[in-house]
C-alpha cells in the first residue's frame, strides 16, 4: 500500500475495521519480549474496546471520557480520565489522525513518523490489511504492535 499525500486518510479508515493485534515489548529487567494478543473494535458511537486474551485477560473500553479497565482475572475495575492518559497512541486512535495538528513525516512509501510531545511514533503499512506501530512508552520501553484486519466470516 502506498500512502498518499494526505497519509492520515488511510490510518482513520484502517482503524474503522475490527482488528486483531499482536504488541511485543521488551522487558530489560529479564531481558526477554513480552507479547499481548487481542481485539480492537470500534461501535456506531466511535467508542473503542480492547480485548487482552493473552497473557492475561483485560478489556479496555474507551470514550470521550477516559478508558474503563476491568482486570477479568481478578474482577476488578478502575477508571482513567482523559487528562490523565500518557498514551498518545490511544489519543489517535480514538481522536483520528489529522493532517493539520499532527507532526507528521513521510519517510517512505508505506512509512511514516508521527513526532508529539518529544516522542517518535513508527507507523509503517505492510500491506492493505497489516499495519505495524513502533514507539517507546511513558516508561522508555520499547513497544512494536502489529495491527491486521479480522476476517469476519
Amino acid at each position: 500500500m502506498l500512502v498518499s499525500a494526505n497519509t492520515v486518510e488511510p490510518l482513520n479508515e484502517f482503524f474503522k475495521n475490527n482488528l486483531e493485534f499482536v504488541q511485543t515489548s521488551f522487558n530489560s529487567i529479564k531481558n526477554t519480549f513480552d507479547k499481548s494478543y487481542g481485539n480492537f473494535s470500534r461501535d456506531s458511537n466511535n467508542n473503542i474496546k480492547i480485548e487482552i486474551n493473552s497473557p492475561f485477560k483485560e478489556i479496555y473500553f474507551i470514550n470521550e471520557n477516559g478508558i474503563e479497565i476491568h482486570d477479568l482475572e481478578f474482577n476488578q475495575k478502575r477508571y482513567i480520565k482523559n487528562q490523565d492518559i500518557s498514551n498518545n497512541i490511544l489519543k489517535f486512535i480514538k481522536n483520528g489522525f489529522d493532517d493539520e495538528s499532527l507532526n507528521l513525516e513521510q519517510i517512505g512509501d508505506s512509512k511514516f513518523k508521527i513526532t508529539e510531545l518529544e516522542k517518535n511514533y513508527y507507523f509503517e503499512f505492510l500491506s492493505n490489511d497489516i499495519l505495524q506501530i513502533k514507539y517507546k512508552d511513558n516508561m522508555d520501553l520499547d513497544n512494536l504492535i502489529n495491527f491486521s484486519k479480522q476476517n469476519d466470516k
